[in-house]
């Protein structure tokens, strides 16, 4: 029986993801993979596994480094340099993390992406300060430490929530949320309800974080915008402060995103290139 073109579509994105799935195998820890390690990894066939790595290889995003074994490609930076280049929320946060700056307390801004389970830092910008952070942009970070991950946990929806927490449950106890679903959620609440998060000394020592939810389309929080100081230039007396100019940050980032994601006026924007009108045959004269 042959297959529906619904069937067809279902194996070809399968298909796709477990090619794709071939780049979450490298890090920092494992950069360097042969196809037979990742074919075992992945439960794939050789052929399959070689035929994906090819297929990578050819578009830039893996490359030979050594007989049967590879590393992330040169397309990923030429891609990382599009980001850095025209990202509209780079470029959009910039400007906002800029007005953060001031006065000068050693603080670090960062805007942070969720990505995923992690918490991904996209920008960081500082007057020079000399802060050792853990967040360095593209190093994914755990969900349920510091007030930069937490700001973005506090606000999500309940049923991804029980998938973090079931997945994550000895994550969550050590980082002091509870031991029980119950708990998890009621140590979130006071957090969304105040609408901003500061952490002491969560992730890196002699830092205090203070963060604010990131959100786009519906109200889905999709990042972070937060502050990071050092422990003894904290300006402690003027947290709310600090928070209220973090949301009305985050606000004007959320806006932007709004305003960039609608359609333009008078349309619906340009079509595919299968839904643009065919132009006429002409009649045979």
């Amino acid at each position: 029986m042959s297959r529906t073109a619904s069937e067809s579509r279902h194996a070809m994105k399968s298909s796709l993801a477990r090619m794709l799935g071939v780049l979450d195998l490298f890090s920092e820890d494992e950069p360097v993979w042969t196809v037979d390690a990742a074919a075992l990894q992945l439960g794939l066939t050789r052929a399959t596994a070689y035929r994906y790595v090819g297929e990578l290889c050819g578009a830039g995003l893996l490359m030979r480094v050594a007989q049967g074994a590879y590393s992330l490609g040169p397309r990923i930076i030429e891609l990382d340099r599009q980001i850095r280049q025209r990202d509209p929320l780079l470029a959009i946060g910039g400007r906002v993390m800029r007005d953060l700056l001031a006065p000068d307390r050693g603080q670090v801004i960062l805007l942070c992406d969720l990505f995923r389970d992690k918490v991904l830092c996209t920008h960081q910008m500082s007057n020079g300060a000399s802060l050792a952070l853990s967040y360095t942009r593209g190093r994914p970070m755990p969900l349920f430490r510091g007030a930069t991950a937490k700001a973005i946990l506090a606000h999500l929806p309940q049923r991804r929530l029980m998938q973090l927490y079931v997945q994550n449950q000895a994550a969550v106890a050590h980082a002091g949320l509870g031991n029980t679903y119950d708990e998890f959620v009621a140590a979130l609440k006071p957090l969304r309800q105040q609408g901003y998060v500061v952490s002491h000394a969560e992730v890196d020592p002699s830092v205090v974080g203070i963060g604010v939810p990131l959100f786009g389309g519906g109200r889905a929080v999709i990042g972070s915008l937060s502050i990071v100081f050092p422990s003894e230039r904290y300006p402690r007396r003027q947290e709310a402060h600090l928070a209220a100019d973090l949301q009305r940050a985050s606000a004007a980032l959320s806006a932007e995103i709004g305003r960039q994601a609608a359609p333009p006026r008078g349309g619906r924007g340009r079509a595919a290139p299968s839904q643009r009108a065919k132009p006429r045959s002409r009649a045979p004269a």
